[in-house]
């Protein structure tokens, strides 16, 4: 049975909310999702929560996020990871049969945080691996792992950071959308060498909430239906002294999950739109080389700006892209819309310093459903 997106809400991106607490981003974004599904809090089955308790300032962290969404004394599953493991584990539990409807939800209060790299630093092994060092310098490893194995060198890398904020001028929910260069990108500060603050995506507030529903009468309560029809996820080595730098396992292992549950055999020949993570731009095409894509395929990735226009929203991020992936097709994405999408695949990466990733297949009304 098809999991339906019913509605979804997008509070931000801001370089800095100051106007708007976490809460109220979530109930903005929340009372748009359920105007564009038609359904009232009260109709939701239960809700998952994507956040880290670190990143949000203070223990256990979803305890302050149920009332925004209306889910009091109802079930809120939390997961510490990326916005699209939330989507998998709200698609699993509807498939059980004890939910009818479930609400997803991540925000990121990012100009909160003094220091995201010392929250980073926690994340990595404190004998071997928690160096005096910005803990970026593994993106670094990973920039020189990844050009010394493929063609690809730190201009075409610049050029993608470059690419993407130009994109997102056409987004009006992007911030960070502008022209620039590849030469601009390459000269700014360098942070883990060949990569440099450029080549980052900067990090903005936001929140967003997805209404998710199965069965018959969900499907024909949506006004504008798009399906779920692929999930996966996956990791590479959680000891980085193990892992190929070079490859992004996990997203190997997320893609060919999520396409062969969606029925897809070539990415490239039956997706017609991409949202790839790109918090780092070597990332990008570490990703898209994980699933088979090219630089062929750029004109159909990130049409939205990606994270590099849109900013880094953390756990949010993917959420981000998930709302833009729906709205293309539907039709709703405005100038950036790439015409007549039907299939999109959405990708998250959970950040450094893991290799954790997440991919879902849309398809839209159009497609023919099993």
């Amino acid at each position: 049975m098809s999991v339906v997106v019913m509605g979804v809400g997008f509070s931000g991106a801001f370089p800095s909310s100051r106007g708007l607490s976490y809460r109220e981003m979530i109930q903005r974004a929340a009372v748009m999702a359920y105007e564009d599904a038609g359904v009232t809090p009260d109709e939701i089955d239960g809700a998952v929560s994507v956040e880290e308790d670190f990143l949000s300032g203070y223990s256990i962290a979803d305890e302050y996020t149920p009332d925004q969404l209306g889910m009091v004394k109802k079930p809120v599953y939390t997961i510490p990871g990326d916005f699209l493991q939330g989507i998998g584990s709200a698609v699993m539990q509807l498939r059980t049969g004890r939910f009818r409807t479930v609400v997803v939800q991540s925000y990121c209060k990012a100009s909160n945080v003094l220091n995201h790299d010392e929250v980073v630093h926690f994340a990595l092994d404190p004998v071997y691996n928690r160096l005096g060092v910005s803990p970026k310098y593994l993106a670094g490893i990973e920039m020189q792992r990844f050009m010394a194995e493929t063609d690809i060198d730190d201009v075409a890398i610049a050029e993608i950071a470059a690419y993407n904020r130009s994109k997102a001028l056409l987004n009006p929910l992007a911030p960070y959308g502008q022209k620039t260069t590849a030469e601009s990108i390459l000269s700014s500060r360098m942070i883990a060498s060949p990569m440099t603050e450029g080549m980052i995506a900067r990090p903005a507030d936001a929140a967003v909430v997805i209404v998710l529903g199965i069965g018959e009468e969900m499907v024909e309560r949506t006004a504008d239906p798009v399906y779920i029809t692929g999930t996966g996820w996956g990791s590479g080595n959680s000891i980085i002294e193990r892992r190929d730098h070079g490859i992004s396992e996990g997203t190997a292992l997320a893609a060919r999950m999520a396409l062969g549950e969606a029925g897809i055999v070539s990415a490239r020949d039956e997706v017609d739109v991409f949202y790839i993570n790109d918090i780092m731009a070597h990332r990008q095409l570490m990703h898209m080389a994980a699933m088979g894509l090219d630089l062929d395929s750029l004109p159909r990735i990130n049409p939205d700006g990606g994270a590099m226009g849109g900013g880094d929203l953390f756990e949010a991020t993917s959420g981000a892209r998930f709302y833009d992936a729906v709205r293309m097709l539907r039709g709703q994405a405005g100038t950036h819309a790439i015409e007549d999408a039907e299939v999109a695949l959405v990708h998250g990466w959970r950040g450094l310093p893991t290799d954790t990733c997440a991919v879902v297949i849309l398809e839209g009304d159009g497609r023919s459903l099993s």
